[in-house]
């Protein structure tokens, strides 16, 4: 179990680094050192993509933590499972019906576990970099319209 805890407490140190030099970058996109607004489509055009793309970091390294956590958590009930398996295989047979609906449980917690930490990685990096490409297909069709 010290394992375990030292695992979490990693991810979770890992994770602030990561969010404080994401957030970081954004304020630096944000607040940059010209406070003059910027009269120039470029100008314009490469705050706002800088802003948006610290913007999604920050939502991904949200998403990274959070993945990083289930897979610690399906690692961990993994080993549970494992450990249950092969006390069932030396446990008298005589136990085996009783000890059947547990041995059931852990395995739809795996798949449940392993299935969600699938669904929630593809729809927070989907949904991170959303907004950073409703933008650039607004940039695409501004450039088509100004020819």
């Amino acid at each position: 179990m010290d394992k375990v805890w030292q695992q979490y407490l990693d991810v979770c140190q890992r994770a602030q680094q990561r969010w404080m030099a994401a957030q970081a970058d954004y304020l630096r996109h944000f607040y940059p050192q010209a406070i003059n607004a910027p009269f120039c489509p470029t100008q314009l055009n490469q705050r706002l993509e800088g802003s948006l793309q610290s913007g999604a970091a920050i939502l991904q390294v949200s998403a990274d933590l959070q993945h990083e956590l289930l897979v610690m958590g399906e690692r961990w009930v993994g080993k549970q499972q494992k450990q249950w398996q092969q006390y069932l295989d030396h446990s008298p047979k005589s136990l085996a019906p009783c000890l059947l609906p547990l041995e059931a449980g852990l395995s739809g917690c795996m798949i449940a576990s392993r299935a969600s930490r699938q669904i929630h990685h593809f729809a927070s990096t989907q949904l991170s970099t959303a907004p950073l490409n409703a933008v650039r297909g607004a940039q695409r069709v501004y450039r088509r319209t100004m020819k």
